[in-house]
């Protein structure tokens, strides 16, 4: 399953002068913050374990990993079963994953670089969704209050 694709981010409302790599840096964070919870897919695990204990640890950029090993897709291949099941609805369709970026980093998509973005407030924003358990749109209509269900 693919879950995202940069070159489904290029041409349209993408920034003219931003390189495309810009496209790919919400996604590349995503896989970062899969990998830091241990999430690490079993080819990336076996392939590459130094350049994932890299991006971890921020001395190589998730985005340089993302295009290198992931030719800028993120499948369910790039991350284990658990991050799958995580993945699956927090970034799938009907996910909140997308919004959540928005909201949280909108001034910096398409036009920052992996670097602009500050990884403890990603990683907070994830982790707050997680906690919550509302990972898509179809949780989120289902949790108004008990007073609002007209």
């Amino acid at each position: 399953m693919k879950y995202d694709d940069a070159s489904w981010h290029y041409g349209g409302d993408f920034p003219a002068d931003s390189p495309e790599e810009y496209g790919g840096v919400h996604i590349a964070l995503f896989m970062k913050w899969c990998f830091a919870q241990g999430w690490v897919g079993e080819l990336h695990g076996e392939e590459e374990p130094e350049d994932v204990a890299k991006v971890v640890s921020g001395a190589l950029s998730a985005t340089e990993f993302f295009f290198k090993y992931c030719d800028g897709k993120l499948t369910d291949e790039d991350v284990n079963e658990e991050g799958n099941q995580f993945a699956s609805e927090y970034y799938g369709d009907d996910g909140l994953y997308l919004n959540d970026y928005a909201d949280n980093f909108g001034d910096l998509m398409y036009v920052a670089n992996e670097e602009a973005h500050d990884f403890a407030a990603f990683s907070k924003m994830i982790e707050a969704r997680r906690k919550n358990g509302i990972l898509t749109e179809a949780q989120a209509k289902n949790t108004k209050p008990w007073w609002k269900v007209w």
